[in-house]
């Protein structure tokens, strides 16, 4: 049975990352897949229900003072989106400044649980934001993310896969927190029916030249495989050309895997040649002066 002390999340203040790790921290230290429904139980929220919910993945449910609460979900997801909406309306709870946008309470619709970037002024995206952070950061605990990276060698899409499989969350969930903490310049691209829906980067990749809405390009691995669904395609080098603003210096990799629904995920990894300092490939010369 899990215990949580919830004045230890009190106590950690507002930042989602450490509110997550206050829970974290009061389970046993091994913990991988981590016990969201048990969590929510032991913090007074003292119902989950599912239901069939039209335009929304959630709702959280709480008095002003936030003692206690309820959260609906959507009945028809997976159990890996249901673990992640739990976590999420979690994330409103626990935040102290975190405010209903509804008499209903929380009301959080598919597009709040992928928000990762707010604008100053939009108080709403913020904390759909904080929600998420809170999220990712308790069902894959930043020591164990590290830990599987480090064990697991260079980026690979298998990886990710094998990831949302230890925390049962979600690909999507486990590649946006995967490509972050890959020390090789990594990006992934997920796409519906051949269009571009998002991408994710982390700070070492070259910057894209696909965005929402476009077409993926028409001679990438991407849009030529015939893989079947659910299988990961090998790693190809592709020209660097076709994914970026700028292909000088690069040599690009794609691997690719087709899922449900025409929906694909996309890995590029790449290799940037280091520029040589201009006056190192200067050969040396001798030069005589006269008077």
């Amino acid at each position: 049975m899990v215990q949580i002390d919830r004045m230890e999340i009190d106590d950690a203040g507002s930042d989602p990352k450490r509110l997550a790790k206050a829970i974290l921290d009061q389970l046993p230290e091994d913990t991988v897949l981590v016990p969201v429904r048990e969590i929510a139980k032991a913090i007074d929220i003292y119902e989950i229900r599912e239901e069939q919910l039209s335009g929304l993945e959630g709702a959280l449910i709480v008095p002003k003072e936030k003692s206690e609460g309820a959260i609906l979900i959507n009945k028809g997801r997976h159990e890996s989106r249901k673990r992640y909406t739990i976590a999420h309306e979690l994330g409103h709870y626990v935040h102290p400044f975190h405010r209903a946008n509804s008499p209903d309470g929380f009301r959080c619709k598919k597009n709040d649980l992928t928000v990762t970037k707010a604008k100053p002024n939009d108080l709403h995206s913020r904390m759909e934001q904080q929600a998420n952070e809170f999220a990712a950061e308790l069902l894959m605990p930043a020591r164990a993310v590290a830990s599987f990276i480090r064990d697991s060698g260079d980026a690979d899409l298998s990886h990710i896969l094998e990831m949302a499989r230890r925390h049962d969350v979600s690909r999507e969930a486990a590649a946006r927190r995967y490509i972050p903490r890959i020390g090789d310049p990594a990006a992934v691209i997920f796409s519906k029916g051949g269009v571009v829906r998002y991408a994710r980067c982390n700070e070492f990749f070259p910057k894209l030249s696909v965005c929402r809405g476009d077409l993926v390009p028409q001679h990438s691995v991407s849009a030529l495989s015939t893989a079947d669904v659910g299988e990961v395609t090998g790693c190809v080098e592709v020209g660097a050309h076709m994914w970026l603003q700028s292909s000088a210096g690069v040599t690009l990799f794609e691997q690719t895997l087709a899922q449900q629904n025409s929906f694909r995920m996309t890995l590029l990894t790449a290799v940037i040649e280091e520029i040589e300092d201009e006056w190192e490939t200067v050969p040396s010369q001798s030069f005589e002066f006269t008077s």
